[in-house]
């Protein structure tokens, strides 16, 4: 399936990109704003019936399905080791990994294995825009506060 092509490239891509010190360091923010938060969001898409994943076959249990919560710990990694550090830099890759993240998703929507029901633009960049904003700015207050060592 898609999911388990798209979370072993990413899989491979953060093998090869992020250092194993960086890789261990960043996890657990991976892990939070990757799989927790995506878990969050196809809950709510879920409840407020804006969008759901379809055709994920075996790799899901009661409407969760297994792959996009560690494909989302993968990306964010990856994110948060790229993400600039100064100026307003990190605001504008935000913005650009929102649009990636919507484009991505119609991808997804055109290939019959997600949803969206109302809007596949404004929906989702509403949702990646909240998503990547928050994220960001959340690293960047723990980095500054000394909580994210470098």
């Amino acid at each position: 399936s898609i999911y388990t092509i798209y979370t072993g490239i990413l899989a491979i891509i953060l093998s090869v990109a992020v250092p194993r010190i960086k890789l261990k360091k960043l996890a657990i923010y991976g892990i939070i704003f990757g799989a927790v938060a995506d878990i969050f969001w196809i809950l709510l898409i879920g409840v407020l019936g804006v969008a759901r994943y379809i055709n994920y076959g075996p790799f899901g249990f009661l409407g969760l399905p297994f792959f996009p919560p560690i494909a989302w710990t993968i990306y964010f990694i990856i994110y948060f080791y790229f993400l600039p550090r100064r100026y307003f830099w990190p605001y504008v890759f935000a913005f650009i990994a929102a649009i990636y993240s919507m484009v991505f998703s119609n991808v997804l929507d055109n290939l019959g294995i997600f949803k969206w029901t109302i809007s596949n633009v404004w929906v989702p960049f509403f949702i990646y825009i909240i998503w990547h904003m928050g994220a960001t700015w959340i690293f960047l207050k723990l980095k500054k506060s000394k909580w994210i060592p470098d």
